[in-house]
């Protein structure tokens, strides 16, 4: 029987699809992260496409598997790939709606013409945007905050937070943990703050070259961590997150609260078998703050089991942020302070 070109796998991406500067600025696992997501933004690999695997890209590029590896992760993170055992690295369907080439490309054509009705040359445009991006690059009025964690959307959620928090003083940012050596490397960033639970990893990423504030949750989380660990031996626990790393994260997080016997089965909220699994024989079910805006708990027979996994900065952790950043506003007044050499 033939098959049809509907029934085709989508075509995968090659080694010569990708580009690798080994003298550029840009890390490598950064170079090929923007190929690979600018390839699935543009349309150029369809949603089912299958990456090639690591160690097979790895020697292709002549790159480290592990760089490839994190790369995946860092796309995955992201909402672009979905990794499963056996099935590969895929890109999701649909994919993350974002803003494209194409987008970015009239937002350039618009700024052009506008500047040029304004008598400036696309050459003045060009060495103006580069200054603006600079100016990222040094300190500002505020103080900068990277909050790092290991999603997207709580790391864009919980730097709004903040910057409600302390209004007029800081610039908060979200970025992923993995992201940290490359964001501290291209812009300025006075603090970086993240989570209690993921401090180690921070401090491992940053390497001494900013501060890390190390943020306590609020009671209502941690009572959840003390449910499940107070669960009999032989209990399930299914983890609904947008990544398996994210899962992974959590997973870690229940074993260093204590808990024990308890096993827990993931899945992603596009893995419809993984869903059928939590919900036919999970004890207790944790939803990220992902799934639950995609409305995936609606797909579960017992939503009593339901416990959302997210979590409310306790007093005391915005109290050690604003300190920290008191210290910053401090250092900056002595140093506008000394006289300048004669």
């Amino acid at each position: 029987m033939s098959t049809t070109d509907s029934e085709r796998p989508p075509p995968a991406p090659s080694s010569r699809d990708l580009d690798v500067e080994r003298d550029s600025d840009v890390p490598i696992s950064t170079q090929i992260y923007w190929q690979l997501a600018y390839q699935i933004d543009s349309g150029r690999l369809l949603p089912g496409s299958r990456l090639p695997p690591v160690r097979e890209l790895g020697a292709a590029l002549r790159v480290n598997p592990n760089t490839i590896r994190a790369v995946y992760r860092r796309l995955a993170d992201a909402g672009y790939v979905t990794s499963r055992h056996g099935a590969g690295t895929r890109v999701t369907d649909p994919p993350p709606q974002r803003r494209g080439a194409e987008a970015l490309a009239g937002v350039v054509a618009e700024m052009l013409r506008r500047a040029a009705q304004a008598g400036f040359t696309a050459d003045e445009v060009a060495t103006a945007t580069f200054a603006a991006a600079a100016e990222r690059k040094r300190p500002g009025q505020l103080v900068r905050v990277l909050f790092a964690e290991c999603t997207t959307a709580d790391a864009g959620y919980d730097a709004a937070r903040l910057n409600d928090a302390f209004p007029g003083t800081i610039e908060a940012e979200g970025t992923l943990l993995d992201d940290l050596p490359d964001r501290l490397q291209r812009f300025h960033y006075d603090l970086v703050a993240t989570t209690t639970f993921h401090a180690d990893e921070a401090q491992a990423l940053v390497h001494g070259r900013r501060p890390v504030v190390a943020m306590l949750v609020g009671p209502g989380y941690l009572e959840l961590v003390h449910e499940i660990a107070a669960l009999p031996p032989g209990s399930r626990v299914g983890v609904v997150c947008a990544t398996e790393r994210g899962t992974d994260n959590i997973a870690e997080t229940l074993a260093l609260s204590g808990t024990r016997g308890v096993e827990i089965v993931g899945a992603t909220p596009s893995d419809d078998d993984g869903l059928e699994v939590i919900d036919r024989t999970a004890d207790l079910v944790l939803m990220s703050r992902e799934a639950l805006a995609l409305g995936v708990d609606a797909r579960f027979r017992d939503g009593g089991r339901i416990r959302p996994w997210t979590y409310e900065f306790d007093p005391s952790g915005l109290e050690i942020l604003r300190r920290a950043v008191d210290h910053v506003r401090a250092a900056r007044r002595d140093e506008e302070a000394v006289p300048a050499p004669a």
